[in-house]
C-alpha cells in the first residue's frame, strides 16, 4: 500500500509499505479521508516530537477492511467509521483515573505509531465509532476535533446570555464557534488574519469579526465589550493572540487554551491574574467527548462541508502541507484522500 511518511523532518515522502497486520484486538481501516492539522505539520516540521520514520495523520474517516478477530467490538467490514487521534495502555495511574490523553505509553497515531495518510490504518478497536447513518464521510472526518471542542466547552458549559470571544477562525474556533452559539452564546466576537475565514464565521453566527491585520484587535474588542469577554477562547497556538486573550478578559471571566503553542509566549503581563481573577483552561485532547460528537453530527448540528476547501489525492500530500501552511488560496480544511 502507499503511506505519506517522515523520515526527517522537512521532506515528506510517499512509499510502498505492507498493509499492517493485525492482532486480535485491532482493526484496519481503509483510508477515504484525512484532514491535515497543526500537529501533522508539527510532525512534519520536527517541533512536535515523533517517532520517525512515521506515517502521517490523525483525523479521519473510513469503512473498516478487515477485523482482527470476528465481530470485533459489533463492527462488521465495510462499514464506515472514524476513530480516535489514538489510544492508551489502559493500565497506568492516569488511564485508571479516567484521564488516558496523559498516558505516558499512549499510541498517538501519525507520531508514536504510523498514521492514517495512507491507503490502510491499523488501530485499536476501543477507539472506533461507527458513524451514524446520515453522516457522511466529508462530515465524519471532522469527529476528533468536534471532540476536542465538545470537551473544551465543558470547561465553562454554560454559555446562555454569555458574550463571548474567539481567537482564530480555522477549523478548532469554526466548529467552537457553532456549539457555543448551539449553547446560547449572546454575542460573539471571532478575531482572526484572514478575510475568508472571517467571512465563514460570520455565516456560522459571530455577532462581530476582527481582523488582526488591521488595527489593534484587543481596542477593537473592548469597543465591543467595554468590560471584556465573559469567556474568550484561543484556538490559534499563537503567543501573540494568547496575550491578546488575556487582555480581553472581563472580571471574573475564563479563558480556555485550546491550540497547541508551537513557539513560546516571550512578554505577558500577569498583573491581570490579580486584577480579574480569570480562571484559565487548558483543554487537551476529545475525551468525554466523542457521544456528543457523534450526536452533534447526527443531528446535523454543524456545518462540516463548507469548511472543506481543499481536496488532495495522497500522491499530493506535501502539496496539501503547502497549501496548509500558506493559508493562501482561501484555504480552511484541508483533506487527503486515499481512496475517493
Amino acid at each position: 500500500m502507499k503511506a505519506a511518511r517522515i523520515h526527517e523532518p522537512g521532506k515528506i515522502v510517499i512509499e510502498e509499505v505492507p498493509i499492517p497486520q493485525l492482532g486480535e484486538k485491532d482493526v484496519l481501516f481503509k483510508v477515504h479521508r484525512v484532514g491535515i492539522c497543526g500537529t501533522d505539520v508539527g510532525v512534519y516540521h520536527g517541533y512536535v516530537p515523533a517517532k520517525l520514520p512515521v506515517t502521517l495523520g490523525h483525523e479521519f474517516s473510513g469503512t473498516i477492511a478487515k477485523l482482527g478477530s470476528p465481530s470485533l467490538g459489533g463492527f462488521w467490514e465495510g462499514i464506515p467509521v472514524t476513530a480516535v487521534g489514538g489510544w492508551s495502555c489502559g493500565t497506568c495511574e492516569y488511564c485508571q483515573k479516567g484521564t488516558p490523553q496523559f498516558c505516558k505509553d499512549r499510541n498517538a497515531l501519525g507520531r508514536t505509531v504510523d498514521g492514517c495518510m495512507a491507503e490502510y490504518v491499523k488501530m485499536d478497536y476501543r477507539v472506533v465509532y461507527r458513524l451514524p447513518p446520515n453522516v457522511s464521510l466529508d462530515e465524519g472526518q471532522n469527529f476528533l476535533n468536534i471532540a476536542n471542542v465538545v470537551r473544551g466547552y465543558k470547561k465553562v458549559p454554560l454559555q446562555m446570555g454569555k458574550r463571548v470571544v474567539i481567537f482564530g477562525a480555522g477549523n478548532i474556533g469554526l466548529i467552537m464557534l457553532q456549539v457555543l452559539k448551539a449553547a446560547g452564546a449572546f454575542q460573539v466576537i471571532v478575531v482572526d488574519a484572514i478575510d475568508f475565514r472571517l467571512e465563514m464565521a460570520k455565516k456560522f453566527g459571530a455577532s462581530h469579526i476582527v481582523n488582526v491585520m488591521q488595527g489593534d484587535p484587543v481596542q477593537k474588542i473592548l469597543d465591543v465589550f467595554p468590560n471584556g469577554g465573559e469567556v474568550v477562547v484561543d484556538a490559534t497556538g499563537n503567543p501573540s493572540a494568547f496575550q491578546n486573550a488575556c487582555s480581553v478578559i472581563k472580571e471574573g471571566g475564563a479563558l480556555i487554551v485550546i491550540g497547541m503553542f508551537s513557539q513560546k509566549v516571550k512578554e505577558l503581563d500577569l498583573s491581570f491574574l490579580y486584577q480579574k481573577e480569570p480562571v484559565i483552561y487548558g483543554s487537551k485532547g476529545g475525551e468525554e467527548g466523542y457521544q456528543e460528537a457523534l450526536k452533534l453530527l447526527e443531528e446535523k448540528r454543524l456545518n462540516i462541508t463548507p469548511m472543506i476547501t481543499h481536496r488532495f489525492p495522497l500522491e499530493e500530500t506535501a502539496k496539501g502541507f503547502k497549501t496548509f501552511e500558506n493559508k493562501g488560496e482561501n484555504a480552511l480544511r484541508i483533506l487527503i484522500e486515499p481512496f475517493v
